[in-house]
């Protein structure tokens, strides 16, 4: 098995190794995974969570072992970003998604330099960034998770969407989970799995509810933020059959709470 990196701003995982399989991610620049069979101009990668399936193998550029050493300290913190490299031979992204990971080399009061894996080096605006947290802020409130989901009211559902060009439920709650630190699986069946089962009655703004296929953040008892194919996209809605944005269909399935916040 063999490393690679996603040298586009985003690339579909799909099922199988054919373009109109079903989408079930998406991948990042500069994210590291490992490269399995190459099949009809597709390859089986595997992400750093066990997370797998087939990319195009034009957005992998294959990588020296002694790089998978390189460890990405800075997260893109905007819903895109623009990217000015620093030597224009070689092809790159014009622009970058929220949650792209890179390591910093230098900072100054208008700019920062990043470097991907390979050791290219980009100009990018310093507000752009934030520093990667590798543990769950020690004291982070729900309601920085609601404020941090709510920057993408109205961005469209896309099944197996990451990106604010497109979130289904579970991608919505894993990268913004990630930007607080909490490292959450990619499907909801998985994130399910993660902390600890509470009532309806200690639900905490931050809280994720489960629904029979579906995920959301919590505001409280009833209302919650989701991406939600019925709804459009992102979201408010509650489950409480006196508001005017109840969703009826989600609470006839929902299953239970649960809080991953430290």
């Amino acid at each position: 098995m063999k490393y690679g990196i996603i040298i586009r701003n985003v690339i579909d995982l799909r099922a199988e190794p054919k373009f109109r399989s079903e989408r079930r991610s998406q991948l990042l620049f500069n994210e590291l995974v490992h490269i399995g069979k190459i099949r009809d101009g597709y390859g089986h990668i595997y992400q750093s969570d066990g997370y797998h399936g087939w990319v195009d193998i034009r957005g992998v550029e294959f990588l020296a072992q002694n790089r998978t050493r390189f460890n990405p300290d800075h997260r893109f913190n905007t819903a895109v970003c623009r990217l000015y490299p620093l030597d224009e031979k070689y092809s790159y992204p014009s622009f970058l998604f929220y949650g792209t990971e890179m390591q910093l080399a230098e900072l100054n009061d208008r700019y920062a330099i990043m470097k991907d894996r390979r050791g290219f080096a980009y100009r990018v605006p310093k507000g752009r960034i934030s520093q990667i947290k590798n543990v769950a802020l020690p004291r982070i409130e729900g309601k920085w998770l609601i404020k941090e989901a709510a920057r993408f009211i109205g961005t469209p559902y896309l099944w197996g969407g990451i990106t604010p060009f497109g979130f289904d439920c579970s991608g919505l709650v894993q990268m913004v989970c990630r930007s607080a630190g909490i490292n959450l699986p990619r499907d909801s069946s998985r994130q399910k799995k993660i902390g600890r089962k509470i009532g309806l009655e200690d639900v905490k703004a931050g809280d994720l509810f489960f629904f029979k296929g579906h995920v959301a953040i919590a505001l409280d008892r009833y209302r919650m933020i989701h991406s939600s194919l019925g709804s459009g996209g992102v979201a408010f809605n509650s489950l409480n059959p006196d508001d005017h944005d109840y969703r009826r269909d989600l609470a006839d399935i929902f299953l239970e709470a649960r809080r991953v916040l430290p």
